[in-house]
């Protein structure tokens, strides 16, 4: 294990050199962040659709299950 020989101003400038790109990454990760998060919020929409669109169909096809037998009985009778 060497020393290495360089100067403070040298050591000052690797180490914000290093900060920048630290928070290059940061702000690149944040970006990807919100657009994760907007995306989400689209699909949360659609489910929330999707699952309204599902208790109306249970609604109606158990109003139908419930009714359809009254109709074939309404039916019968008057053949």
């Amino acid at each position: 294990m060497g020393v290495s020989n360089i100067t403070v101003a040298e050591y000052r400038n690797q180490t914000t050199a290093q900060l920048v790109k630290l928070g290059e990454r940061q702000i690149s990760i944040f970006k990807s962040i919100q657009r994760v998060e907007k995306h989400i919020e689209k699909l949360n929409g659609q489910v929330e659709e999707n699952k309204t669109n599902l208790t109306k169909i249970s609604t109606v096809g158990s109003i139908g299950i419930l009714i359809m037998p009254v109709i074939v009985s309404i039916i019968m009778r008057l053949v």
